[in-house]
């Protein structure tokens, strides 16, 4: 079932080759060659760089497996609610956002993915590297793993340069 998360794909598999290729090349190429490992700076780079890239892998497998959030489906609207505006609960038209498709009211910023088959709270994207939705639930664990990996990748770059 496509958008089942936790689901392995070809995706997600290549996020862990790509994550187990960027962290062989700088523990076994690049910090040998740049501070060798017989010194003290050689292990410690060796030691963090396995810290960050383990705190990658984990970001990445609770992103993947994290649900992104669903709206209730008892939801309904509070129109006379005076803290939300009401072009956030209504639509162009007046009425209020319903998805046809799963028979229940949305609440703002709550969006249906056709690939997920469901309405997701606070809907960013649909990520076909994770192979979920990023939305209210999974969305801070996400930018955490894009900064691991972002981190990792921008390290390595620096010392093979």
């Amino acid at each position: 079932m496509a958008g089942r998360p936790g689901y392995v794909t070809l995706p997600i598999i290549s996020v862990f080759a790509a994550i187990g290729y960027v962290y062989y090349t700088a523990v076994f190429l690049a910090i040998p060659a740049w501070l060798g490992l017989a010194t003290a700076a050689g292990v410690a780079n060796v030691a963090a760089y396995t810290a960050l890239a383990l705190a990658c892998v984990a970001a990445y497998g609770l992103v993947v497996t994290r649900d992104p959030g669903r709206v209730p489906p008892a939801f309904v609207p509070d129109v006379e609610d005076a803290e939300t505006p009401l072009h956030e609960i209504k639509r162009k038209g007046g009425d209020l956002r319903y998805c046809q498709k799963c028979s229940h009211y949305k609440p703002p910023r709550a969006h249906h993915c056709r690939v997920c088959k469901r309405c997701i709270l606070k809907m960013d994207h649909h990520c076909i590297w994770i192979n979920n939705c990023v939305g209210h639930e999974n969305y801070k664990i996400f930018l955490v793993f894009v900064l691991y990996a972002a981190t990792a990748s921008s390290d390595d770059w620096r010392r093979s340069a």
